[in-house]
């Protein structure tokens, strides 16, 4: 059994109809989102069989939709030239 991990989703889709659609199902997996970047607690293949739910939404042409899964680190890595890393960090 895969246990479940966090995952970022987001889409950038160009139609109203097809975005809205892509939210509806989106909003109810994910536990906190943002306009179109939501986060969601998922094993590997629930994550796979969300994103080909999600495909039929999607215009390769005008539309982009990615998923990341978050890695766990038991520190934050400090990002780029800042020196208070409770500001800017990276867990991915």
């Amino acid at each position: 059994m895969t246990t479940a991990r966090d995952y970022l989703f987001g889409y950038d889709i160009a139609d109203d109809r097809r975005r809205r659609r892509a939210l509806k199902i989106l909003r109810s997996e994910c536990f906190g989102y943002q306009d179109s970047v939501f986060e969601l607690n998922l094993n590997k293949g629930h994550a796979e069989q969300l994103v080909e739910r999600l495909l039929p939404y999607i215009d390769p042409e005008t539309d982009k939709l990615f998923y990341v899964r978050l890695m766990k680190y038991p520190e934050p890595y400090p990002w780029g030239g800042w020196t208070n890393s409770s500001v800017c960090t990276v867990c991915i």
